[in-house]
C-alpha cells in the first residue's frame, strides 16, 4: 500500500456532479485542496457517452451562473427549445400533426441548454486542473473508510497498484454504484419500477421531418426549429424522448412503466426498434436512416436514500444521491442543490460552526424535494396519453416549480434554515393541495375527457404563468421580505389555479355536478377530489382564505381548450 498526501476534500466519482461541485468549490475562495478520483480517461466520446443531456432552467443557471460556463455553453452547447410534448392522437400515433401539442414557439424567457455530457466532462475536467484540483484519471476507488475524529481514508487502484489518500471531508459522487448508502445501508427504492432503454443517431432526427410540409399551419405555430426542444412522444404508460446533441446528432429514449410495457419487450436495439414500430412509428421508421452511435438501457433508474449528508464530514451528490425521473429533466437541479449544500457543509465546519440540526434539515429538504418529483411524475404515467388532463396537469406542475421550488435556488433561500422554515410555512397549503390535486388528475386521467386541444404555447398563451416565472427569475433578491412578497403572489396563484383546475374536472366528468358550485365559487382546495361524496364531510364548501377573482384565469385557462360534446358545452354556459 502506497500513501499519498492529505486533502481537505476528496471526491470519488469526476463525473457531471463531481466535477461541477470541484469547478464550485474552486470557485469560492475558501482555498481548498481537493482531490477527485476517476475512472474513466480523456478524451471522453462526444455525441455518445452518458445519457442525461437535458436541461430545464434551475440546473441551466447552475452550470451558467454558478459555475460561471454561461459563455461556454452558448458557443458550445444549444439553447433548448423548451420541454414539448405530443399526445396520442384522434387518429393514432402515425400522424403527428394530429397530436395535441403543449411546448412553446421561441425560446423562453429563462435559458436552458442540450448538453454533450461527452464534451461538457471534458471541458470541466481541464477547468478544475487548471484550478489547482488533484484530477487522477484511471483509477478506481475500492473504498471509502469514513472516520469520526480523524480523516477519512480513500483506498484506490492505480493499475495494480494501491493508494491511500486521506481528507477531512469525502464526496461519493460515484453515480448508481452508491457506493457509501450502501456501506451505509441508506439505500431506498422508489415505488414502482419504471424503466429506459435510449440511442444516440449520427444527423438531425428532426420531428418536423414527420409532417409534410403541406401542412403549412403546423409549421408555422412554432417560430424555432421543434428539434432544439426536449421532445416528448407520449401514450399511456410510456413517453419517448428525441433530444439534440450538438452540432447535429440526436438522442432517442424509451421511458415506460414496466406495468404497461415490461422492460423485455424494448431492452436490446432490435427489440426497441420493434417497440417504436408498434407505439411511435413516425420514429421507428425515421430512426433506421440515421448511423447508430451507441445504445444504452436502463432498469429501475428511480431511488431514493434515507440519507444524503452527514454530519461525519459526507456527503453524496449527483446519482449516488437519488435519481427521480428523466421525464422534467431536472437530474442538473438536483445536483445543483446537492452541490450547494455540501459547499455550505465545508464553510460551516471551516468556522467551527457546523451542526446535526443543519445535516437533518439539508437531508430533508433534499430528500423530500427528491421524494415529491418521483411521486408527481410517477403517478401520471397510466394516464400520459390523455392530453387535455396532462396538459392541465403539466400546467399545475410548472406553477409549482417556478412559483415555489425554482425561487428558492436562485436566491438561495434553501441553504438558510430559519428562511427556508418561513418559506415553508407560507407554501404548506399548497402542500396539501398537492397531494389532492395530484389524486384528482389519476382520477381525471383514467376517464376519457371531453376537452381537445391543438396547440398550447405554455408562455405566450398562459400570461399568468409567464408573469410567475419572471418575477421569480435571478438576480438574487437580497431583501427577504421582498421576496416574500414575490412568493406569497405566487401561492395565490397556485391556490387560484387549483380552483380553476378542479372546477374544469367536475364540468369535464361530472358535469351533472356543476351547480353545486354556483352557490359555492370559491372552496377549500385542500379538500378538492373527484368523489363528490366526501365533498361536505372533506370541507370542501368552507374555504381557508378570502376569495378572490377567478375571471381571468378561468379565461386564460378556458381558452386553451374546446370542448368535443354538447352536454359540456351546456354544462359551461350554466
Amino acid at each position: 500500500m502506497n500513501n499519498r498526501e492529505s486533502y481537505d476534500l476528496i471526491i470519488c466519482g469526476g463525473g457531471l456532479a463531481g466535477l461541477a461541485l470541484a469547478r464550485q468549490l474552486s470557485l469560492s475562495g475558501m482555498e481548498l485542496s481537493i482531490l477527485v478520483i476517476e475512472q474513466s480517461v480523456r478524451p471522453l466520446p462526444e455525441a455518445a457517452f452518458k445519457v442525461g443531456e437535458s436541461t430545464i432552467e434551475t440546473g441551466a443557471h447552475y452550470y451558467a451562473k454558478v459555475l460561471q460556463l454561461e459563455d461556454y455553453l452558448e458557443t458550445q452547447h444549444l439553447e433548448k427549445l423548451g420541454l414539448r410534448y405530443f399526445f396520442k392522437g384522434a387518429k393514432g400515433n402515425d400522424e403527428l400533426a394530429e397530436r395535441p401539442e403543449y411546448g412553446v414557439k421561441r425560446f423562453l424567457p429563462a435559458k436552458s441548454y442540450q448538453l454533450d455530457r461527452g464534451k461538457l466532462e471534458n471541458h470541466l475536467r481541464e477547468l478544475v486542473v487548471q484550478a489547482g484540483v488533484t484530477l487522477l484519471e484511471g483509477v478506481s476507488v475500492r473504498s471509502i473508510d469514513l472516520k469520526k475524529d480523524e480523516p477519512h481514508v480513500v483506498t484506490y487502484h492505480d493499475g495494480d497498484t494501491s493508494y491511500e489518500a486521506r481528507a477531512r471531508w469525502v464526496v461519493d459522487a460515484l453515480g448508481r454504484r452508491r457506493y457509501l448508502q450502501k456501506k451505509l445501508g441508506l439505500r431506498k427504492e422508489s415505488p414502482g419500477v419504471f424503466n429506459s432503454a435510449w440511442l444516440r443517431v449520427r444527423g438531425k432526427l428532426r420531428v418536423g421531418d414527420f409532417v409534410p410540409g403541406s401542412e403549412t399551419k403546423w409549421h408555422a405555430r412554432v417560430t424555432e426549429d421543434r428539434w432544439h426542444s426536449t421532445n416528448h412522444l407520449m401514450n399511456n404508460g410510456y413517453w419517448v424522448w428525441l433530444i439534440p446533441l450538438a452540432p447535429d446528432n440526436t438522442s432517442i429514449g424509451i421511458v415506460a412503466t414496466e406495468e404497461l410495457h415490461p422492460f423485455s419487450s424494448y431492452n436490446t436495439y432490435e427489440k426497441a426498434l420493434a417497440w417504436l414500430d408498434e407505439h411511435e412509428p413516425l420514429v421507428g421508421r425515421a430512426v433506421r436512416e440515421y448511423p447508430l452511435l451507441d445504445f444504452m438501457k436502463l432498469k429501475d433508474y428511480s431511488y431514493t436514500s434515507q440519507q444524503a449528508f452527514s454530519i461525519d464530514r459526507w456527503a453524496c451528490v449527483g446519482e449516488a444521491a437519488a435519481f427521480a425521473d428523466p421525464y422534467y429533466s431536472v437530474g442538473s437541479n438536483m445536483i445543483g442543490f446537492a452541490n450547494g449544500f455540501t459547499q455550505r457543509f465545508i464553510e460551516l465546519d471551516r468556522a467551527g460552526q457546523l451542526t446535526p440540526g443543519y445535516l437533518d434539515y439539508a437531508n430533508r429538504f433534499f430528500l423530500t424535494l427528491n421524494d415529491a418529483l418521483t411521486d408527481t411524475i410517477h403517478r401520471a404515467y397510466p394516464y400520459l396519453g390523455n392530453g387535455p388532463v396532462v396538459a392541465a396537469k403539466t400546467i399545475w406542475d410548472y406553477y409549482i416549480g417556478w412559483g415555489t421550488t425554482d425561487p428558492q435556488f436562485y436566491h438561495e433561500v434553501y441553504l438558510d434554515p430559519k428562511l427556508a422554515t418561513i418559506v415553508s410555512g407560507l407554501i404548506s397549503p399548497i402542500v396539501v393541495t398537492q397531494g389532492r390535486i395530484m389524486k384528482l388528475f389519476e382520477d381525471w386521467g383514467r376517464q376519457e375527457s371531453n376537452y381537445t386541444f391543438e396547440f398550447i404555447d405554455y408562455i405566450e398563451d398562459l400570461p399568468t404563468l409567464r408573469d410567475l416565472h419572471i418575477r421569480t427569475l435571478p438576480p438574487k433578491c437580497d431583501d427577504f421580505r421582498r421576496f416574500m412578497n414575490t412568493l406569497r403572489e405566487s401561492v395565490e396563484r397556485i391556490e387560484e389555479l387549483a380552483h380553476v383546475i378542479f372546477f374544469m374536472a367536475v364540468r369535464d366528468v361530472m358535469p351533472d355536478k356543476w351547480e353545486v358550485f354556483k352557490d359555492y365559487p370559491w372552496i377549500n382546495t385542500s379538500a378538492i377530489s373527484l368523489d363528490s361524496s366526501r365533498w361536505k364531510d372533506d370541507g370542501l364548501f368552507t374555504p381557508k382564505s378570502k376569495p378572490r377573482d377567478l375571471s381571468r384565469l378561468n379565461a386564460e385557462i378556458g381558452r386553451l381548450f374546446t370542448i368535443k360534446k354538447p352536454l359540456l358545452e351546456a354544462a359551461m354556459v350554466g
